[in-house]
């Protein structure tokens, strides 16, 4: 792997040898397998033998996770230890981390994520580990860079703006994102390039409402198909489907803006109003509404077709 297809997040930290642990925390927590990722293409090319384990809470309550690390494999020069969030481990273990970081096993490495910011930022502090806390678009640059990738190599195209889409559509995570890519290419299969089409037949939430249909009936002002679309879809989704939801929306407005594949025409006043929906949108859903993403989405969609 070249530094060039390293994203550029965590350039810095793919380097000769891996450090004794790494934390991503805040948006880019769902980088970590994305991290591991890059890791495991700079070994291979380099000829290093190594092994990813994965942990869950439930590895940590079974092993000595300490013991663990500090015995070399006799088949790896370098393990890589993928463990759960810092915010699902037990207190415990969260302190037989830190006490092992005090002096690491040179072979092992661990990877760590953290969805609670101020925990996370807290564990940053600890010896031997280097951390990172991306802002979002940082984390869905990270993920356009591998869906873009992994697309010429199987010989196809992605456009950057479809790659950064489909990086919001799945949550800004590494795992569905790598799942929804290999569904692109197995879907596009025999043609060269990744296109529109192939998206809106790929990316259903949940097999149920297509978003596009969804957006294409806000763009028109077509409130009973529009909400109509938006109960259907809330019939099925939590509260993470709300976030790749609106996501969609926003790229199939700004296709429409530039006039891309089958995308509806609309006017800049039209586009201005929606997408202020759509960041109030978000922002309430982040925080700065009681109100279920549910409700916010049908409130303000309804103050959109009015």
């Amino acid at each position: 792997m070249n530094d060039a297809s390293t994203p550029t997040v965590f350039r810095a930290w793919i380097g000769k040898e891996p450090a004794p642990a790494y934390l991503l925390y805040g948006d880019g927590a769902g980088l970590a397998g994305c991290l591991v990722h890059a890791w495991e293409g700079r070994l291979r090319a380099g000829g290093v033998s190594f092994e990813t384990h994965h942990w869950t809470p439930a590895d940590l309550d079974r092993e000595s996770p300490g013991a663990v690390w500090r015995s070399p494999s006799f088949f790896a020069r370098v393990r890589i230890f993928v463990l759960p969030d810092l915010a699902e481990m037990k207190k415990v273990h969260r302190e037989a981390i830190r006490e092992y970081l005090e002096a690491p096993e040179p072979s092992a490495t661990l990877v760590l994520h953290g969805t609670d910011f101020r925990q996370a930022q807290g564990f940053a502090r600890v010896p031997n580990l280097l951390s990172a806390a991306p802002r979002e678009q940082q984390a869905v640059d990270a993920l356009a860079d591998y869906a873009v990738g992994a697309a010429r190599q199987a010989g196809a195209t992605l456009s950057r703006e479809s790659a950064s889409f489909l990086a919001r559509w799945v949550g800004v995570s590494f795992e569905p994102l790598a799942a929804e890519v290999g569904k692109l290419i197995a879907y596009a299969r025999g043609r060269k390039e990744i296109v529109e089409e192939d998206i809106r037949a790929v990316c259903v939430s949940r097999g149920e409402v297509d978003p596009f249909r969804m957006a294409e009936a806000l763009v028109r002002k077509d409130g009973p198909a529009c909400l109509a679309l938006l109960r259907r879809f809330a019939a099925n989704a939590d509260a993470d489907d709300y976030h790749r939801l609106n996501g969609a929306v926003s790229w199939y407005l700004r296709s429409c803006i530039q006039g891309r594949g089958r995308s509806a025409t609309v006017t800049p006043g039209r586009a201005a109003v929606l997408f202020r929906t759509l960041s109030r949108i978000d922002r309430e859903m982040k925080g700065e509404s009681r109100l279920s993403p549910g409700q916010i989405f049908e409130i303000r969609l309804l103050q959109a077709l009015s």
